[in-house]
């Protein structure tokens, strides 16, 4: 098995302690959140463990944290250029989502998508799970802005395609050990693990783990039926995102600050 850890990037602060977020909000150098570290139980028998079955942790976390049951967490799933995605809705899977898919999903459930038009390997359907374990506090009415980054990179699909499981265990970093590195406009920071090192518990170690994405190759044989329900996980709810509005939208909708100097210096002559 093929596991991973995903860093996030570290943004300007503007509190007393240094707030922390995700790769994806990178284009918001003057937007700010706030991250709550809370790191998962200690003992020599670890409550969460990275073989636990898909759900399990969710399910944990929402008994562990209370206040995380029907809280919406807003991700950004991004696929190489070709890739198509979609999600499990209603006991299907809904047309192709636009790319990058930018959407609101549940912390605790587990989300099934579907990937195909995979580089080489036209025929080949993939169906990855994507469970939120952990949320962001982003300002409010600004979620769409702070989405947790979901990066699936072509050696990721060519290991499932293979007959391998890929794990991806996503974390805000901890402000007392990030490096203060700019990532904007790159791939996103991988650290690959061994087989015997716990991608959960490593993830830990260097912050909060949010979310753990898992990429095999199994193909359901069903299509219908209570099996088939399984396999979807009963469908949880989602919804898109709005768009993040550019400068000039924001401009016309009379939403971007006037300033005494705006205009061009032919404009004040």
């Amino acid at each position: 098995m093929l596991q991973r850890i995903s860093f996030p990037t570290l943004l300007i602060a503007w509190i007393a302690m240094v707030a922390l977020c995700l790769l994806a909000i990178c284009v918001c150098d003057n937007v700010q959140a706030q991250s709550i570290y809370s790191p998962l139980p200690a003992s020599n028998q670890p409550l969460f463990r990275d073989n636990a079955p898909p759900g399990e942790i969710g399910a944990l976390q929402l008994q562990r944290k209370p206040e995380l049951r029907c809280v919406w967490q807003a991700v950004e799933i991004r696929c190489p250029k070709g890739i198509k995605i979609s999600m499990a809705d209603a006991g299907q899977f809904t047309p192709d989502l636009p790319q990058p898919a930018r959407l609101a999903v549940m912390i605790g459930p587990v989300y099934r998508m579907r990937i195909t038009g995979i580089p080489l390997e036209p025929e080949v359907e993939l169906f990855p799970t994507l469970e939120v374990i952990d949320r962001t506090h982003p300002p409010a009415e600004r979620e769409h802005r702070f989405p947790i980054p979901i990066e699936i990179d072509e050696d990721d699909l060519e290991a499932a395609a293979r007959g391998e499981l890929v794990m991806r265990v996503i974390y805000l970093e901890d402000n007392q050990v990030a490096e203060p590195v700019d990532t904007a406009g790159k791939p996103q920071r991988v650290l690959d693990l061994r087989p015997h090192q716990d991608a959960l518990r490593t993830a830990d170690q260097f912050g909060r783990p949010l979310a753990i994405l898992r990429i095999g190759s199994r193909v359901p044989n069903v299509s219908e039926g209570q099996d088939w329900e399984s396999f979807l996980f009963g469908c949880p709810p989602w919804s898109t995102l709005k768009p993040i509005p550019t400068k000039q939208q924001l401009i016309d909708d009379g939403k971007w600050p006037v300033t005494a100097n705006a205009g061009s210096i032919s404009d004040r002559r």
